[in-house]
């Protein structure tokens, strides 16, 4: 009984620790950025097609695969990959549609199959490559929702909340957004604007945040934005709050 009593109180505080680790207080910023760039994972750009969701999947891959497998990812393999998992022939694709093609192809070294300039429905990888992305297909990396698609809801505070937790145990986070037909930035930031003026939508990773009562909402994500000039750029959290469709990460199960 003593033995099961001490047992129990270890329980208990271990269980505490936990707790009092779980309630720390977030940091005021978090940049991966200097992470990706010691990978050798710098902003890549998607040029006119509309592939910037197959962008932002990859480039979360490649951060989680990078420690084990340090090479560049192809886009256009994910692209078809999504497309042939859920027999999809637009270019681009769901975060859902894309993770499916990974589930089901894994996906390939970028100089098996280099990004193309337009979109080629009648693609097929070349069987090599083929058999390389069965090797990084690997079955302990899952696609954990912060929030599901949605494009008639922003962020709930606790969502937002949440990307950060992300951010802060080093997980960049796909986003997507209701995005302004005339972007406006100032001073690398995105400027807000109103929902008659928004389009659905464009796809970014989240890769770090900064606390700043200067800008709407509190603060800023950091993107990197395939659709942008090859730079990062910041997005408020109020612009997240107010037109986030949603947001994903990718890590081993939990």
């Amino acid at each position: 009984m003593q033995t099961l009593a001490l047992f129990c109180i270890a329980c208990l505080l271990i269980i505490a620790t936990e707790s009092v680790q779980a309630e720390k207080p977030l940091p005021a910023s978090v940049d991966l950025r200097p992470q990706f760039e010691k990978l050798g994972l710098s902003p890549r750009q998607q040029g006119r097609r509309g592939t910037c969701s197959v962008f932002t999947v990859t480039g979360a891959l490649e951060y989680a695969l990078a420690k084990r497998r340090g090479v560049r990812l192809s886009v256009e393999f994910l692209n078809w990959a999504g497309h042939k998992a859920v027999n999809r022939n637009a270019d681009g694709g769901f975060f859902s549609e894309l993770w499916k093609g990974y589930e089901v192809y894994g996906i390939c070294p970028e100089a098996d199959l280099p990004y193309r300039s337009e979109f080629e429905n009648a693609l097929q990888p070349p069987p090599a490559s083929l058999k390389k992305a069965e090797k990084l297909r690997l079955p302990a990396l899952h696609l954990h929702w912060i929030k599901e698609w949605n494009a008639k809801t922003g962020l709930t505070s606790d969502q937002l909340t949440e990307i950060k937790k992300t951010l802060a145990h080093k997980f960049p986070v796909c986003g997507g957004f209701r995005w302004p037909m005339r972007a406006v930035w100032e001073e690398g930031a995105l400027q807000m604007c109103p929902a008659e003026e928004v389009f659905d939508g464009h796809s970014v990773l989240l890769v770090g945040y900064r606390d700043d009562p200067a800008f709407p909402g509190g603060g800023v994500f950091i993107i990197r934005n395939s659709g942008g000039n090859g730079s990062d750029g910041f997005l408020p959290y109020a612009y997240a709050e107010k037109y986030m469709n949603d947001s994903a990460y990718i890590a081993p199960q939990k």
